[in-house]
């Protein structure tokens, strides 16, 4: 395969680390991993990731959690790095003030929130960090067995909870959503939400529902927010979004009619030319602005923009 034929990387994708699934059944193997002086765990408190003066998100040694108040799981692995195997940890500090306060690197740095640190870090810390806040969030909204109400506990790193009561196994979700660009010769249509930055639009996207394809999630979802037929959809591109687990999947829809008909979802929804979202992305245009430079729907109006070059 040639470089220039390689799946693109998005933001958030494109992690360094080996998952050690191999490993993770293993509870020697696991300890050792925790306990080796060379393991790194990576802090988060309320969503947010502690970020360094220098930009880097913060990373603390094992003797430092011993001055920590830590949430439920404890812990959790997201992997090996390197030849090295260097382990790789995450973990939640409580959620009172009082855990971000006995911080050691108070002062260092700051809390900062995922989505206004992800334009600032490199492609792999981005991976790591965003995979981490998945994976930390889903423990703390899934601690108690949706079979039978029991607290469930943290098992194999952290990649699942188990219920100690009835056996079930619990792991880590992740909902797919179809966001899609709709084109109609050399326009597109998109929409925004109202509480969106101003005169920022966007493609259209929704939840992929149970029984339910991904080009029929895409028509369906088209149809409902803006009253536009789709026919032919193409794969475009895919990305994990950790707000809070998704796969978002781009697609580049056909569609059939151009008359807008909006449902309660969207505040505004219009065909823009290519030339328009050209200089969207470029941040040229006098009046609209394009999507967040690392999300999904950037990457895939700069695909469409690219076809017509």
């Amino acid at each position: 395969m040639t470089q220039s034929s390689l799946p693109r990387i998005l933001p958030f994708a494109g992690s360094p680390l080996d998952r050690c699934e191999n490993l993770r059944r293993d509870e020697q193997a696991m300890k050792a991993l925790e306990q080796s002086d060379r393991a790194l765990f990576l802090p988060l408190w309320r969503g947010q990731i502690f970020m360094m003066a220098d930009g880097t998100p913060a990373l603390v040694q094992g003797a430092a959690l011993k001055t920590l108040s830590i949430a439920d799981p404890g812990p959790v692995l997201l992997g090996t790095e390197g030849k090295n195997a260097q382990p790789w940890f995450a973990f939640c500090l409580t959620q009172d003030d009082a855990g971000a306060d006995n911080f050691p690197l108070t002062g260092l740095g700051e809390w900062t929130e995922l989505r206004s640190a992800a334009p600032l870090l490199k492609a792999a810390d981005l991976a790591i960090v965003g995979r981490a806040a998945a994976l930390l969030g889903w423990h703390k909204r899934h601690r108690f067995c949706a079979n039978c109400g029991v607290v469930t506990i943290a098992a194999e790193g952290g990649i699942k909870r188990e219920c100690e009561d009835c056996g079930t196994e619990h792991f880590p979700r992740t909902d797919p959503v179809v966001i899609m660009l709709a084109v109609r010769g050399d326009q597109c249509l998109m929409g925004r939400q109202a509480g969106w930055p101003e005169n920022t639009y966007s493609a259209l996207a929704g939840f992929v529902e149970q029984g339910e394809s991904l080009e029929e999630a895409c028509a369906r979802e088209v149809g409902e927010e803006a009253g536009v037929t789709i026919g032919a959809v193409r794969y475009c591109l895919s990305q994990p979004w950790p707000f809070p687990s998704s796969l978002m999947i781009g697609l580049i829809a056909q569609a059939l009619s151009e008359d807008i008909t909006l449902d309660d979802e969207l505040e505004d929804a219009r065909w823009f030319s290519r030339d328009d979202v050209r200089a969207m992305l470029n941040d040229t245009h006098e009046y609209y602005k394009a999507p967040t430079a690392f999300s999904a729907a950037n990457h895939l109006l700069q695909e469409w923009v690219n076809e017509g070059a």
